[in-house]
């Protein structure tokens, strides 16, 4: 009776948090927040796509253009949950313009949404072009809900997409607390990793990207199941 009532709410967690279907064990991916299908930028001006992918295992998404990745995250923390990936495009040229791809993969499953970019106008001064000057931090890649098996590791991205000079990335807990490296929590690179996760380390985490120039954060939900917890498939 209990392992009946642990599937269920699982299940009830997982449609509330519209990550798939109720009483989903099987492994899946979809698309969840859809950029548009097509957008006209004024040159010299900034565009920024944003999609998201739920899956199971937890996916990669990122954003290409002609087969080259711009933004989003690499691999996958295992588990189940949604993936983000945010695309910054400041002071935009004519070479610019085409076609983008958000493309989410996870489970050997593949699901791919496209926004074209149309560039009109004549550039003026408005901006400084990419690659001069400062510019605060962007954060591209992130996941916004993570469920995984307690006892298992974890590595919570929050990836920055490329910015000239020194960024700084500060992890928070649920409680605000800055996130301080010890036997069960690293910082690698801008990512945090959590060893033998457990219910002490459920709530969210927050990432907070600052230069000189200004300030990005996103956070990350992380939910313990309880371990080896059975699917329908397995109790009949």
């Amino acid at each position: 009776m209990i392992r009946l009532t642990l599937t269920i709410l699982y299940s009830l967690l997982i449609s509330a948090l519209g990550l798939g279907p109720p009483f989903t064990g099987d492994e899946f991916v979809r698309l969840k927040e859809v950029p548009p299908m097509a957008v006209v930028a004024r040159s010299s001006g900034g565009v920024t796509l944003t999609c998201s992918v739920a899956g199971n295992p937890t996916p990669a998404v990122a954003w290409y253009k002609d087969g080259v990745q711009l933004a989003g995250t690499q691999g996958s923390p295992g588990g189940l949950g949604e993936t983000w990936a945010k695309l910054n495009l400041p002071c935009v040229t004519p070479e610019d313009a085409g076609v983008y791809e958000c493309t989410g993969e996870g489970g050997g499953r593949t699901v791919t949404t496209s926004t074209k970019i149309e560039v009109i106008g004549h550039p003026h001064s408005g901006c400084l072009p990419r690659g001069r000057g400062g510019a605060p931090p962007k954060i591209s890649g992130w996941y916004s809900t993570v469920m995984i098996q307690s006892g298992e590791s974890v590595r919570l991205a929050c990836n920055v997409q490329g910015v000239a000079g020194k960024v700084s990335v500060v992890w928070r807990d649920g409680m605000g607390k800055q996130v301080k490296e010890s036997q069960d929590t690293k910082i690698k690179g801008t990512d945090l990793v959590i060893s033998g996760v457990s219910w002490a380390h459920m709530g969210r985490f927050t990432c907070t990207a600052h230069n000189g120039f200004g300030v990005d954060m996103i956070s990350t939900f992380l939910y313990p199941l309880a371990p080896a917890l059975p699917t329908l498939t397995n109790m009949v």
